[in-house]
């Protein structure tokens, strides 16, 4: 196939893993923020339940994607 190819999709395994690795980036980002803003929280004797439970949610989705990744096999 050449380089230009508008019939080959969206690219395969290989484009796959690099949306899954951008995507382990960004919910990386926003984990370790949503961290710094629970351990803040909870330092200055604010309620950070709400904050915990994002946190949950985004190690929750990290750690789905991480999977999906590590499956990938590329």
């Amino acid at each position: 196939m050449g380089i230009f190819n508008p019939g080959s999709g969206t690219g395969g395994q290989r484009a796959r893993a690099q949306r899954l690795d951008m995507l382990l980036g960004i919910i990386g980002f926003f984990a370790f923020m949503a961290v710094v803003q629970t351990v803040v929280l909870e330092v200055r004797g604010e309620s950070a339940a709400a904050s915990a439970v994002l946190l949950a949610v985004l190690l929750a989705a990290l750690w789905f994607v991480w999977r999906l990744r590590r499956n990938t096999g590329v």
